[in-house]
Formats: C-alpha cells, structure tokens, sequence
C-alpha cells in the first residue's frame, strides 16, 4: 500500500527557495532517511507534508487509513509542572497507573523517574516522553524531526530499538550518521538544491 506519494513538490523558506520538483513514495513499512546540511529544508519538508506549512507547488496525497505520528524539534522544549506519570495519564485519559508506567518504562522511565517534575527534565527526556506519547497513539506512519538531537548514548540505542520493532512507515530527518544507517533502508539527501535518492 502506497503511504505517501510526493509529486513534483517545491519549497521555500522566506524569499529563499529551497529546491523545487521533489517527487517520491513511500510503501508500508518503508524507512526513509533525509539527511543534508543545515538550512537545506529537510524540516521544512516534514512540516508541508503534516500540512504545518504550504507548499509553493505540487502535491502530497496521503494513503487510505494513514495515522501520522509527528515529532517536532520543539518538542524538548515541552513545559509543564505536571509530573511525568500525571503528564502522560492527562493524555491518554482511561489509562490505568499501570499501563502508563509499563509504557514509560519502555522509554526508560522507570521507578521514581515517572514523579519527576517535566520541568526539571531534560531536553532528551522530553524527547523520550514525546516519542513515548506519539508511539501510544499507534500511528502506521511516522515522521520525525531530529530525534535524536538530544538524546545521550542510552537514549539513542532505545529508541533504534523501538524503530526496530515498529511495523509502520517511517519517514525522519537525522544529523546522526550511525542512526540513519542503523533505521533507514532508503536515504533521501539534499545536495546543491537537488534531492537525491539512494
């Protein structure tokens, strides 16, 4: 089943093109890397593709019975003076203090981590509340923006696992080399303007 088609789709940043005439798909369970420089429109990309900003032409269409998960950047920036258990309990109201906890724990929320105050948390563990909330969603597609820009060494590796077990499509923009070659099975990169697909 086709998740996503990108037709001939242009952007822009400002007065600034970024690059014009993209045109990809992505199939169930596909796993697509982008990568390039700083600037070059990779999370520009993501936030046309969840309808976060238009694009100067072409189109996106969307499969039949598509989930998105999306992770934003400016999620490790998340406030709240709720603890981590009340804060995830809120989201998902029915949840018993057990279901919460075992799905924190997966996210290495264990014990008394979950009555940290999400104020006092780190940015990679607002990363990893975030992630933890979206995969409880039980998206089919996933798109990501960076996820692992704040994340330590233990961090990175649960999170590569989860990716390892998630059955849907996933789509993420990365700087981390080792990361993009331990998920992705394609790699979308952008040089000179130009996507290039491998």
């Amino acid at each position: 089943m086709t998740v996503i088609s990108v037709n001939d789709v242009s952007l822009s940043f400002g007065a600034r093109e970024l690059f014009k005439n993209i045109s990809f798909s992505l199939e169930t369970n596909d796993r697509l890397g982008i990568v390039g420089p700083n600037g070059c429109g990779k999370s520009t990309l993501l936030k046309t593709i969840v309808g976060a900003i238009p694009s100067l032409g072409g189109e996106f269409l969307i499969g039949a019975n598509v989930r998105i998960g999306y992770f934003d950047q400016q999620m490790a920036q998340y406030t709240s003076n709720k603890t981590v258990l009340a804060d995830f309990i809120a989201e998902f109201p029915g949840i018993t203090n057990f279901e919460a906890r075992s799905a924190l724990g997966a996210f290495l929320f264990s014990g008394e981590d979950v009555f940290k105050n999400i104020d006092m948390l780190s940015g990679g563990e607002k990363v990893r509340l975030a992630l933890c909330k979206i995969l409880k969603r039980r998206p089919n597609f996933l798109i990501l923006d960076e996820p692992t820009n704040h994340m330590d060494i233990i961090g990175k590796e649960t999170l590569e696992n989860m990716l390892a077990d998630y059955s849907g499509t996933l789509l993420f923009v990365s700087h981390d080399r080792y990361f993009v070659k331990k998920v992705a099975d394609h790699i979308l990169s952008f040089e000179n303007n130009c996507a290039v697909w491998y």
